[in-house]
């Protein structure tokens, strides 16, 4: 059982790496996918890598439900508790040792080379106030700060970490069960506001839109996935009956994507819901085992790209700033640049994820799932990359 285990870790590790590099292929080629052409060469909006790069965003969506589930599940199987108010203040330091550090230091980096506004002016220092609160993702035009703004998702993290400790304690006294539903309705009653909101430049009220009272749900479908990925570690007939369910939530993505392209506006605006829904069930698949293609989520490669998530979200954007120019205008130029920011890319989320996410680990080697001497001799006591799994953030776009 604890082979099979550790399979399943290793796929929601994976899983993570596909979504992050979902991100990235959309921050790099979205320019070049617009139904309206805007720059020449632009990429067939039939084929393959415009279809990616024009759904990436929805790795977003991904992290925040394996965000969910990797956070709940040291909870769910009771390696940790939270059963009363006093037990909120070391979640919260725990969280924040994971989260703020990284978060921090990208703020000032980008801040310093990449601000719009002078440094010093009034408007320079709204911009760093709010990112270090993370209160910008209440403003609408500061939604997605101009410095860099993919932080956007990461400050949503931070407050759904800020909630996390109460719907710990809502589920005890209520149910799983009933926090989704209410979840649901409520978040889908925001965003529905905030689409009626009209924003001058914005067109919406992004705070109630992409925001956590938006998007909090999603986690929480993380955390539903966890609950019965748990009771479903002993069964062998729940393990069946869920990896039924793939195909179901293979078909739900892509309904939601067509929705969200082609559906009346009015239906169009809850596509996330849909998909989030879909991606639940085939997460829930894959832990059950049901997909023999999770084999590819579970190689090394899928794993430390999943690992190292957190800093390759961080960083991807910036680092593009530099190596790309937003006003390139050329797809070659773009293709030509790609392969050097990429290794560029991995190479700094490798160090910044060994040394500033993980700087008092000792052993690298683990942090890199490679096995060592050590690990050997425990001859598989311990679990490569479930550590991680069970204790690291998911980052989001």
């Amino acid at each position: 059982m604890a082979e099979s285990g550790a399979q399943k870790i290793g796929a929601v590790n994976g899983l993570r790496g596909l979504a992050i590099m979902m991100v990235v292929v959309f921050h790099l080629f979205v320019p070049f996918t617009s139904s309206t052409p805007s720059f020449p060469g632009e990429l067939d909006p039939n084929g393959l890598l415009a279809t990616v790069a024009k759904h990436g965003y929805l790795g977003v969506n991904i992290f925040f439900v394996l965000s969910g589930f990797v956070l709940y599940l040291p909870y769910r199987t009771k390696k940790r508790a939270i059963t009363r108010l006093a037990d909120f203040p070391d979640f919260y330091w725990h969280r924040a040792t994971r989260l703020l550090p990284l978060y921090y230091i990208v703020v000032l980096v980008t801040v310093a080379l990449h601000s719009k506004s002078p440094a010093g002016s009034h408007a320079w220092y709204l911009e760093l106030g709010g990112l270090l609160s993370t209160l910008f993702i209440f403003v609408p035009h500061g939604f997605m700060p101009p410095s860099n703004p993919v932080l956007w998702s990461v400050a949503v993290e931070i407050w759904f970490s800020l909630l996390f400790p109460l719907l710990v304690l809502m589920i005890a006294r209520w149910s799983l069960e009933r926090l989704v539903l209410s979840s649901v309705v409520v978040c889908s009653a925001f965003v529905v506001a905030g689409h009626l909101i009209a924003v001058d430049r914005i067109g919406m009220f992004r705070p109630f839109v992409g925001g956590i009272f938006g998007s909090c749900y999603q986690f929480i479908f993380g955390m539903l996935v966890c609950d019965l990925y748990v009771k479903s570690r002993d069964s062998v007939s729940l393990r069946r009956s869920h990896s039924r369910v793939l195909l179901p939530g293979v078909l739900l993505m892509i309904a939601a994507i067509y929705i969200k392209d082609n559906g009346s506006w009015a239906v169009s605006i809850l596509y996330a819901t849909l998909f989030c829904a879909g991606f639940s069930m085939v997460l829930l698949a894959v832990l059950s085992g049901a997909w023999s293609v999770n084999r590819l989520f579970e190689a090394w490669a899928s794993q430390v790209v999943g690992c190292m998530c957190y800093s390759i979200y961080a960083w991807h954007s910036a680092i593009m700033v530099e190596m790309i120019p937003p006003d390139t205008s050329s797809l070659k130029d773009t293709l030509r640049l790609s392969l050097p920011y990429f290794a560029i890319m991995i190479a700094l989320s490798a160090l910044s994820y060994r040394y500033i996410e993980f700087g008092r680990q000792r052993d690298w080697r683990a942090l890199f799932l490679l096995r060592s001497s050590k690990a050997d001799e425990l001859a598989g006591a311990r679990v490569p990359g479930r550590d991680h799994v069970e204790s690291k953030p998911v980052a989001s776009s």
